[in-house]
């Protein structure tokens, strides 16, 4: 067996497994999100709804970017006559995913500083323009652009709106934060303590997304610098393995948060545990009402 076909045979198994565990754990993980951060323990802090806004958005990185490539493992594609279609929305929807969860993070970094209603207006109108850019000639999971000029901005799109700015903003915001919790001391103990454990979610969720993200910019960069260049069938095999690679680890950044919140955040966890057990601590009241109701 040939490197190459070893190559080829890796790649099919990335996209079958890879996608696979980020629906898996990422429908789980982000559906608990959802439950833990709309608690009335949380549900009050701007960060929360920060996490929360964040959650819902890797839905559609997950089962618009995730599923479309597991399914095409089992030769389950659309019908030919809705591949435009079909392409047009699983691009948008996949990008709008990735950039929003990954901007929803920027503004718990900035918090007060801005303002995600309005940074995910723009990031949404920014890749609208992909509805026009991509065709259905679907090729290993993978739609194609209308030109060569659509698939250099959207490389360079995708590179700075959600590759390179946001983990930036990120680390700027996220020391602005750590700055306005140490030195606002006229706060209660209580807030301070939980304004500290959401800000320690943050910064290791922020540490996720610049380590998965970053393969990506490094392969948007060099595709881009490389695009005029001569390249061998093998050259290319590998590209295109890292590519796919690349993708599904940012992909999977969508599926961490959960994890990363439960070994970092002690109110999370508190607040997971809570509602693990909710109905145990729920009171029983018809003993008492049938009591009552004897003495009478």
């Amino acid at each position: 067996m040939s490197g190459l076909t070893e190559i080829q045979i890796i790649q099919g198994q990335l996209l079958r497994y890879m996608p696979l565990t980020t629906i898996v754990i990422g429908t789980i993980g982000n559906i608990l999100n959802c439950l833990i951060f709309t608690r009335r323990k949380l549900s009050r802090n701007s960060c929360s709804i920060y996490f929360l806004s964040s959650s819902v958005a890797n839905f559609f990185a997950i089962y618009f970017g995730c599923l479309p490539r597991l399914l095409d493992t089992f030769n389950i594609q659309p019908p030919a006559s809705q591949l435009d279609l079909y392409c047009k929305i699983k691009t948008f929807l996949t990008y709008i995913g990735l950039a929003s969860s990954a901007w929803f993070i920027v503004g718990a970094c900035a918090d007060r500083y801005a303002s995600s209603a309005a940074t995910v207006l723009l990031v949404f109108l920014d890749y609208f323009q992909m509805n026009f850019c991509f065709y259905g000639a679907i090729q290993a999971a993978n739609c194609s652009t209308v030109s060569r000029f659509c698939g250099v901005w959207n490389d360079y799109n995708l590179l700075i709106t959600f590759s390179l700015l946001p983990p930036a903003l990120m680390f700027i915001f996220g020391w602005l934060t750590i700055r306005n919790v140490r030195t606002t001391g006229h706060l209660r103990r209580e807030t301070n303590v939980k304004d500290r454990q959401l800000t320690t979610m943050l910064l290791i969720q922020v540490i996720s997304t610049a380590i998965l993200t970053l393969p990506i910019s490094i392969q948007k960069l060099y595709s881009e610098i490389t695009l005029n260049q001569t390249k061998s069938q093998e050259s290319k095999l590998i590209e295109n393995f890292f590519a796919t690679y690349v993708v599904l680890l940012a992909l999977m950044n969508t599926s961490t948060s959960f994890y990363l919140f439960t070994l970092t955040g002690k109110i999370f966890r508190k607040e997971l545990k809570d509602l693990i057990c909710l109905r145990q601590r729920q009171p029983t009241v018809e003993p008492t009402i049938a009591t009552t109701n004897a003495k009478k």
